[in-house]
């Protein structure tokens, strides 16, 4: 499976919890379990959270001085059952920012802990533990500007939970590559590594776009990546969209830019 494909909104909500001084604190929850059913859902995350991660998390300063921009501090867990609501269910997504005034050592050195719990029914589990592997890389996106507990603001919260929410409908267009093999490779973030071919998936528009950015693909190559795109509408998108194909660069560009991305040169 590549992702999720959905006819209404999924997600309930958003529930989010970060470790303060004194323990779990629930800052936000837009969906409608009580305050005694989110306390429990975050001292219950914090839990597993802690059995998961031990004590082998790399302190801020070792994050800082990374190179490259990696999902490391990004875990997932679950589906979790969510308290006193046996039809709902909930993924946890961890993450950790900088503290500008703890008094615990322990969150100075490696960041305030928080999580965000994404609230769904029951029902719609398999289509979550299918698309685990496109959850994480786009919440990493939409949370790259988060980094200290100030940001963690009422309207960055809400603005989180919309996204979350635009993933969760299958509104969004997505952006795809073939591997040489044919399979369908995901591509997320604002930057994309170059490629010979991009398909464009846009339910807004139902269509797939072929994105043939070399100029001559070999007919073998050729019929590879319409075999695939055949196969990725089917899989992905229950033959909905209508395949076209894209040549020329200037309406290649159009779409790009749209979507707000980018190639990356090649040097």
């Amino acid at each position: 499976m590549f992702g999720m494909e959905s006819k209404k909104d999924h997600l309930l909500g958003i529930v989010f919890v970060t470790f303060e001084d004194t323990g779990p604190s629930v800052i936000y929850n837009d969906t409608d379990l009580t305050e005694e059913q989110t306390l429990t859902l975050a001292v219950e995350g914090m839990t597993i959270v802690g059995l998961d991660e031990g004590s082998q998390g790399k302190t801020l300063k070792e994050k800082k001085a990374s190179i490259f921009d990696t999902m490391d501090d990004k875990r997932s867990f679950g589906p979790l059952p969510v308290p006193d609501a046996k039809d709902l269910r909930a993924m946890a997504i961890t993450f950790d920012v900088e503290s500008v005034d703890s008094t615990d050592h322990r969150i100075t050195e490696f960041g305030r802990k928080c999580i965000l719990f994404l609230l769904f029914k029951e029902d719609y589990t398999r289509e979550i533990l299918d698309a685990y592997g496109l959850i994480k890389p786009y919440f990493s996106v939409i949370v790259r500007d988060i980094t200290t507990e100030n940001d963690l603001t009422h309207a960055n919260l809400l603005d989180m939970s919309r996204k979350m929410g635009m993933l969760f409908s299958g509104k969004l267009p997505r952006v795809f590559t073939l591997m040489d093999d044919g399979s369908p490779k995901e591509l997320i973030g604002k930057k994309i590594p170059a490629s010979d071919v991009f398909l464009v998936a846009d339910k807004n528009k139902n269509t797939l776009s072929i994105l043939f950015y070399h100029p001559d693909p070999t007919v073998w190559r050729r019929r590879q990546i319409y075999k695939s795109a055949s196969k990725l509408n089917s899989s992905v998108f229950k033959n909905k969209l209508k395949v076209i194909t894209v040549t020329e660069i200037e309406e290649m560009s159009a779409i790009l830019d749209r979507l707000n991305v980018s190639i990356e040169k090649i040097f």
